[in-house]
């Protein structure tokens, strides 16, 4: 009876809990874009209206932010927007979180992330015998491949549960094995420290080239 019980109470945990954290994120992060421009335009609203608008703040960022790309798509716009960026990485303190904010935002949403990210591959590393997941960023230097005598990859090897942290490591390109596994899958088996797997488990290529 107490292992159906245990049974039961961990079934509807793992049907309720992914729900509720997941609305509760949608809520905060609602609130928090709403909060932005919000604060202000409630006042507004307060003293003309005699109420709040929930949504406006929200409403109105968006429009802001189609408002800043269309005018960073531009020449004069793109000019203006890397001075500013210049202007604030002169203080100390944002020279040292913009740019990492900046890199993880730019590789959650461009939509060349797949050209960086070129191929989902399996290396053998930190010794033989033992696998691990990596994705293939470019040829190596022509340097390199030249002292060493033989193509060499650039491996970015990356840390749990962030992919866009870890180390590039050089491989020669014929001990990479590439995998038949898209990097969006890539990217998620890494975010979920190996939870999550794809629906069709990756299949070695025959081919151990990139």
């Amino acid at each position: 009876m107490k292992s159906e019980k245990r049974k039961y109470f961990l079934t509807g945990l793992l049907v309720v809990l992914p729900a509720l954290v997941t609305l509760y994120l949608f809520i905060s992060l609602f609130a928090f874009f709403d909060n932005i421009i919000g604060r202000y335009i409630s006042r507004i609203t307060l003293h003309y209206l005699g109420y709040k608008i929930p949504g406006l703040g929200l409403l109105l960022f968006i429009v802001l932010i189609f408002v800043t790309g269309f005018f960073a798509t531009n020449f004069i716009g793109k000019r203006f927007l890397r001075f500013l960026e210049q202007f604030f990485l002169k203080f100390p303190f944002i020279k040292k979180i913009y740019p990492a904010i900046k890199q993880i935002t730019e590789f959650l949403f461009s939509q060349k992330i797949e050209g960086h990210l070129q191929k989902v591959v399996l290396v053998e590393y930190p010794r033989k015998g033992i696998y691990i997941i990596g994705f293939v960023t470019n040829r190596a230097p022509e340097e390199l491949s030249r002292k060493i005598g033989q193509e060499l990859l650039n491996v970015l090897i990356p840390s749990v549960p962030n992919p866009i942290t870890g180390f590039v490591i050089c491989f020669p390109k014929s001990e990479v094995i590439v995998l038949d596994m898209s990097i969006e899958d890539g990217v998620k088996l890494i975010v979920s420290g190996g939870v999550y797997n794809p629906k069709d488990l990756p299949k070695v290529s025959s081919e151990h080239s990139a």
